[in-house]
């Protein structure tokens, strides 16, 4: 008889064990307590260089890389387009200050489809090896021939024909000071109806399948192309290759390009991304950061505690910050849980930008 009840309240406990499991998994993230009110202040600049697209992986040295997006800041901010490059700066600590280390995907001529810049680096770090996603494009020619005084605009018919051959591809290294590995062709090209594809992100999910989320512009009459919708990929291997869910990844019926720049990740039995609304196309909190969430990581809701930033920061010296641009979000997980949040920032009425690395307190 006591072996009875010892089992049946064995049996309770681990139902009640299962149950509190399941509650938390209902629960969703709040960044609105996760982030500090006012944060030490985390930036890493270049003297002479824009920065943008920044994320981090820890290596075998212990030591934290981070891969980012750079151009000469006298070619102006719209130059990303014509003349980023991807680089790489390491630190001792996940927070920096983070040091240059060297141009790790430089473009390497017209012949190439990522001849003419390379921009949106996503990196990860899987059996050993490291994947460096990004965007890429090819030009004309024409921004050689220029001097770096001179500031591509979305004016200029040049600026477009980099624009519209923007492609998705991937380098792989076995270790992030490279060398790296190319491909002659893209990871994710143009398929009918779609001009360009770009801005990817990456993840490993429960399932073992890499979730790859990708941006592209859909065709229409004129050089500025049709709606911008964004879309889910899924593949068994890091080098693809990536099949589509078709089914728009997050759309509003208020726009055509009603988010943009995002990251996405696996966290407490859910999937999440954070996102950028172009401005009360999702909510009516303007232009900010946002959360979404996922059962399956194909079909997503707003998340209930939806605002995770505005484009404002006071920081912990009390400088405050006001934003153009706070989005390119990039999250640094330990033991399955964010605990830093990176944002490319581009300040008010100022032709510069760089990064911005947020901590994500855990209680």
């Amino acid at each position: 008889m006591r072996y009875r009840f010892a089992l049946i309240f064995i049996l309770i406990v681990m139902g009640l064990s299962v149950e509190a499991q399941l509650k938390g998994n209902d629960e969703s993230l709040d960044f609105s307590k996760l982030i500090p009110k006012n944060p030490k202040k985390h930036i890493f600049s270049m003297k002479d260089y824009s920065v943008w697209c920044n994320g981090v992986v820890k290596g075998d040295d212990g030591k934290y890389h981070m891969f980012f997006s750079r151009w000469k800041k006298s070619r102006g901010h719209e130059a990303w387009v014509t003349h980023s490059e991807i680089a790489h700066a390491v630190s001792d600590s996940l927070f920096g200050p983070y040091n240059f280390s060297d141009v790790c995907l430089p473009p390497r001529g017209d012949q190439y489809w990522d001849g003419a810049m390379t921009h949106n680096p996503h990196v990860i770090r899987y059996n050993g090896k490291y994947y460096l996603y990004y965007t890429a494009n090819k030009g004309s020619g024409y921004w050689r021939n220029t001097a770096d005084t001179i500031k591509p605009r979305m004016s200029d018919p040049e600026w477009w024909v980099n624009r519209n051959n923007q492609r998705i591809g991937v380098a792989v290294a076995n270790s992030p000071y490279g060398p790296w590995k190319r491909f002659d062709k893209p990871l994710i090209d143009i398929t009918p109806g779609r001009r360009t594809t770009g801005v990817p992100t990456v993840f490993q999910r429960p399932d073992g399948k890499f979730s790859l989320v990708y941006k592209s512009v859909m065709e229409k009459e004129g050089y500025k192309g049709g709606a911008v919708k964004h879309f889910i990929s899924l593949s068994n291997s890091p080098l693809g290759p990536f099949k589509n869910y078709e089914k728009p990844f997050i759309t509003s019926p208020k726009s055509d390009f009603p988010i943009d720049d995002h990251v996405e990740w696996f966290q407490d039995g859910k999937y999440y991304c954070i996102a950028k609304d172009h401005g009360d196309m999702i909510t009516e909190n303007g232009i900010a950061l946002l959360l979404f969430e996922s059962k399956n990581g194909l079909d997503w809701r707003l998340s209930p505690n939806s605002l995770v930033h505005k484009f404002n920061i006071t920081f912990k010296d009390g400088e405050q910050m006001e934003f153009d641009r706070l989005e390119m979000p990039k999250v640094y997980l330990e033991n399955g849980k964010v605990v830093a949040l990176f944002l490319a920032a581009k300040p008010k009425g100022v032709d510069d930008s760089f990064s911005i690395v947020l901590p994500i307190i855990n209680k």
